[in-house]
Protein backbone atom coordinates (compact mmCIF):
# COMPACT_ATOMS: atom_id res chain seq x y z
CA UNK A 1 0.00 0.00 0.00
CA UNK A 2 1.35 3.72 -0.62
CA UNK A 3 1.16 4.18 3.10
CA UNK A 4 3.68 1.29 3.80
CA UNK A 5 5.97 2.19 0.74
CA UNK A 6 6.11 5.85 2.91
CA UNK A 7 6.85 5.04 6.28
CA UNK A 8 9.42 2.34 4.97
CA UNK A 9 11.08 4.79 2.71
CA UNK A 10 11.48 7.59 5.74
CA UNK A 11 13.33 5.03 7.70
CA UNK A 12 15.40 4.18 4.61
CA UNK A 13 16.57 8.11 4.85
CA UNK A 14 17.53 7.78 8.60
CA UNK A 15 19.55 4.63 7.68
CA UNK A 16 20.82 6.68 4.92
CA UNK A 17 21.80 9.78 6.67
CA UNK A 18 23.42 7.93 9.66
CA UNK A 19 25.27 5.29 7.06
CA UNK A 20 26.93 8.34 5.40
CA UNK A 21 28.06 9.57 8.62
CA UNK A 22 28.50 6.21 10.47
CA UNK A 23 31.19 5.57 7.33
CA UNK A 24 32.40 8.70 6.50
CA UNK A 25 30.72 8.09 3.10
CA UNK A 26 30.48 10.78 0.04
CA UNK A 27 27.15 9.59 -1.14
CA UNK A 28 24.93 6.75 -0.77
CA UNK A 29 23.15 4.18 -3.22
CA UNK A 30 19.53 2.90 -2.16
CA UNK A 31 18.35 -0.55 -4.11
CA UNK A 32 15.00 -1.71 -3.62
CA UNK A 33 14.62 -5.12 -6.61
CA UNK A 34 11.30 -6.40 -7.29
CA UNK A 35 10.48 -9.72 -8.70
CA UNK A 36 13.18 -12.17 -10.71
CA UNK A 37 13.22 -9.93 -13.82
CA UNK A 38 14.25 -7.02 -11.54
CA UNK A 39 17.22 -8.79 -9.80
CA UNK A 40 15.17 -9.96 -6.44
CA UNK A 41 16.55 -12.90 -5.26
CA UNK A 42 15.49 -13.04 -1.85
CA UNK A 43 11.14 -12.59 -2.01
CA UNK A 44 10.40 -9.75 0.96
CA UNK A 45 10.60 -6.41 0.74
CA UNK A 46 14.12 -5.30 1.66
CA UNK A 47 16.17 -2.28 0.66
CA UNK A 48 19.97 -1.99 -0.02
CA UNK A 49 21.50 1.43 1.47
CA UNK A 50 25.23 1.16 0.30
CA UNK A 51 27.75 4.02 1.53
CA UNK A 52 29.47 4.89 -1.33
CA UNK A 53 33.08 6.99 -1.72
CA UNK A 54 34.19 9.19 -4.80
CA UNK A 55 36.50 6.59 -7.38
CA UNK A 56 35.35 3.44 -5.49
CA UNK A 57 33.52 1.54 -8.06
CA UNK A 58 30.03 -0.35 -7.68
CA UNK A 59 30.48 -3.67 -7.45
CA UNK A 60 27.68 -6.51 -8.37
CA UNK A 61 26.92 -8.36 -4.89
CA UNK A 62 28.57 -11.79 -5.02
CA UNK A 63 26.40 -13.63 -2.41
CA UNK A 64 30.01 -13.67 0.02
CA UNK A 65 29.31 -12.47 3.60
CA UNK A 66 31.43 -10.50 5.24
CA UNK A 67 33.96 -11.79 8.51
CA UNK A 68 31.41 -11.57 11.57
CA UNK A 69 34.09 -9.13 13.17
CA UNK A 70 33.80 -6.99 10.80
CA UNK A 71 29.87 -7.20 10.47
CA UNK A 72 29.23 -6.55 14.17
CA UNK A 73 31.87 -3.18 14.01
CA UNK A 74 29.84 -1.65 10.85
CA UNK A 75 26.86 -2.75 12.85
CA UNK A 76 27.78 -1.10 16.03
CA UNK A 77 28.69 2.07 13.77
CA UNK A 78 25.47 2.43 12.33
CA UNK A 79 23.56 2.16 15.68
CA UNK A 80 25.76 5.07 17.29
CA UNK A 81 25.22 7.06 14.44
CA UNK A 82 21.65 6.20 14.63
CA UNK A 83 21.29 7.00 18.10
CA UNK A 84 23.34 10.28 17.84
CA UNK A 85 20.92 11.29 15.35
CA UNK A 86 18.23 10.94 17.62
CA UNK A 87 19.16 13.16 20.44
Amino acid sequence: APGDVASLYRTVRRVAVAAKAAFAADGITIQQFSEPAGGQVVFHTHVHVLPRWDGVALRPHTGEMAQADLLRDHAAKLRAALAAAQE
